[in-house]
């Protein structure tokens, strides 16, 4: 647990770095997934979490995009498939590059990265229930032969559904990285999730995390957003944070079986200091 520790702390630095570059330049920011509901049923990190989700209006995470670049201190730099093709990801990371951790779904010790917090475009989706449907299955589709490019670093320990499984078991034995490639797909994704607007939107989220469609919620959960405790600030969450946090996760405020209680990364190294990796 004290590592785990290490990694909120640098986790809270690069989110108050985040913050003040979004405050600054009045750009919109809320928090998702597993940091909303931290937020709200421990007022910071769930104890044996690693990471920051935050999601930015499409808008305004193409702006801070823009400007982080020439604002984030030396230590800090932005990742995504944009800035390096290589990139494993659709979505954002901000880095601090002062560190070195493994990610521990990916099991590889040869692949290091630095202690991050994950930053999702929040997009629109279409109105009409079947359209909407459609077009989740056209953003799925493009994840998951993306993903299959990656077959070596698939997350082998997160739950599916039985359809799933057997999707996944059929395409393994495809060689998808052979038809496409990842950034092919991410592009691909790019263009689907921007041509949709969120001011014209009744739901909106982000599709690209851990939840997928869980996350597209009603707008006006989000609303103009309300600002709770996290740790030693405050950070920006859904105006109706239950609605999202039932709807998302169920019984949000029972702590889960110890056996699902995952961590995401294992720390080797922070400013200069080197850990154990456990």
């Amino acid at each position: 647990m004290e590592n785990i520790r290490v990694l909120q702390e640098i986790d809270l630095a690069i989110a108050k770095v985040f913050v003040d570059i979004c405050d600054r330049h009045h750009l919109t920011y809320y928090m998702l997934g597993g940091t909303m509901l931290g937020a709200v049923r421990h007022k910071g990190f769930i104890p044996w979490d690693d990471d920051i989700d935050l999601g930015m209006p499409r808008r305004d995470y193409e702006r801070f995009l823009k400007i982080a670049p020439r604002e984030l201190p030396s230590h800090m730099r932005i990742e995504n498939f944009r800035t390096d093709p290589d990139y494993m990801f659709y979505i954002t990371r901000i880095l601090d590059t002062d560190t070195k951790v493994i990610e521990e779904r990916i099991g590889n010790d040869t692949k290091y990265t630095n202690a991050s917090i994950d930053i999702f475009p929040i997009d629109g989706t279409p109105n009409r229930p079947l359209l909407r449907k459609i077009y989740f299955f056209r953003v799925l589709s493009h994840r998951a032969c993306m993903a299959l490019c990656y077959k070596d670093s698939l997350d082998r320990k997160r739950k599916r559904g039985a359809v799933e499984k057997v999707f996944l078991a059929i395409m393994e034995r495809i060689p998808v990285e052979k038809l496409t490639t990842p950034y092919t797909q991410k592009c691909k994704i790019d263009r689907l999730l921007k041509s949709q607007d969120v001011d014209r939107s009744d739901y909106i989220g982000n599709i690209m995390g851990a939840y997928r469609t869980r996350e597209i919620v009603p707008k006006k959960w989000y609303g103009k957003g309300r600002m709770y405790p996290f740790e030693d600030m405050e950070l920006r969450g859904f105006e109706d944070a239950d609605a999202y946090l039932t709807y998302t996760f169920g019984h949000y405020m029972e702590l889960p079986p110890e056996d699902q209680r995952k961590v995401h990364f294992i720390l080797l190294e922070a400013h200069g200091k080197q850990y154990g990796g456990s």
